[in-house]
């Protein structure tokens, strides 16, 4: 019942966000782009992209941290972890990990509103490569900050994950939340170009609009949370690292 509270609201942030983003561009629009295009202006944001998501891919696949054994984990206390995100610990759940999964593969879906709009429509091509530089920048630095700090998941201090899990090699990459980050990164890239063509827009609509891109990830985080995949600060560093690129 709880999931589906969460999944009927993570659909209505992003039915509230498409009608705001529709009726803004159709009513505000702004004929000419506000941002300057081109080869000179995107070359250096390309090549921190794609540096950054090389040196993500090499750390993973040089990065050779063994998973937890059996024995190791009978050693975990759960008490050593700092107060503010011990609770963490006594979560688990594959239900909520699952409806997390599926707002970060929505999220993908969200940059289509570009295509609704003239405005925006002319310059989808543009705005397309800035959304994959976005991502690509929080791919890389999401990738390599979990393989340097190497921090366990709550669930490895959790009796009730299954022992393969807490065992696995992706016990020991906890910091940051991927999903977080990646959901805020693509939120505020919509919050912010739709903001940005549309500068005219009701006061009204864009806090409406404002609150959908920032509450979305917002309940994605929740989910890492309550599922066991995440500590709270791994979800508040997420939250600030996709949203700050």
């Amino acid at each position: 019942m709880r999931i589906r509270k969460i999944l009927s609201t993570a659909l209505f942030v992003l039915t509230i966000n498409s009608i705001l983003a529709q009726a803004s561009l159709n009513n505000y629009s702004n004929p000419t782009s506000p941002y300057n295009f081109g080869w000179k202006y995107e070359t250096p944001f390309i090549a921190t992209s794609a540096g950054l998501l090389l040196t993500g891919f090499i750390i993973d696949k040089t990065n050779k941290v063994e998973p937890y054994t059996t024995e190791e984990l009978n050693d975990l206390n759960r008490n050593d972890i700092n107060g503010f995100d011990r609770g963490a610990t006594y979560n688990w759940s594959t239900n909520l990990s699952t409806a997390s999964d599926v707002l970060l593969i929505g999220s993908m879906l969200v940059p289509a509103l570009f295509l609704t709009n003239k405005s925006t429509r002319k310059d989808f091509g543009w705005l397309l490569l800035v959304g994959l530089e976005v991502f690509s920048i929080n791919y890389g630095l999401k990738n390599s900050v979990k393989d340097i700090t190497n921090r366990p998941r709550p669930y490895v201090y959790n009796s009730e994950a299954p022992i393969n899990v807490r065992t696995g090699h992706d016990s020991r990459r906890s910091f940051f939340s991927g999903h977080t980050s990646t959901t805020a990164a693509r939120s505020f890239v919509v919050g912010n170009v739709i903001s940005d063509y549309n500068p005219s827009m009701k006061t009204d609509l864009k806090i409406g609009l404002w609150s959908a891109a920032v509450i979305y990830p917002v309940i994605t985080a929740y989910l890492q949370v309550e599922s066991d995949k995440h500590f709270p600060t791994d979800v508040i560093a997420g939250y600030a690292v996709g949203a700050f690129t």
